[in-house]
């Protein structure tokens, strides 16, 4: 399941970051990382940006980089 693809509320684990480069560096300088929990606290306008809270911090991010992070729900 991808990040973009959970409701408002929903907590999940990153699974994987399927990214390279500098975009996966930034990601991960702003505390997503595998292993890493997350909830999904926000959609934007048509769900083209999603804002999402771990541990520390609240991130929004671009539809398209959010399809890139492979999650799965925490029950």
């Amino acid at each position: 399941m991808l990040l973009n693809e959970l409701n408002v509320g929903e907590e999940a684990v990153i699974d994987a970051i399927n990214v390279g480069g500098s975009l996966k560096s930034r990601l991960s300088s702003l505390g997503l990382a595998e292993r890493q929990s997350v909830c999904v606290k926000h959609y934007g306008l048509f769900k083209s940006t999603v804002q999402v809270m771990t541990e520390s911090s609240f991130i929004a991010l671009r539809k398209s980089e959010a399809s890139c992070i492979e999650v799965h729900k925490i029950v």
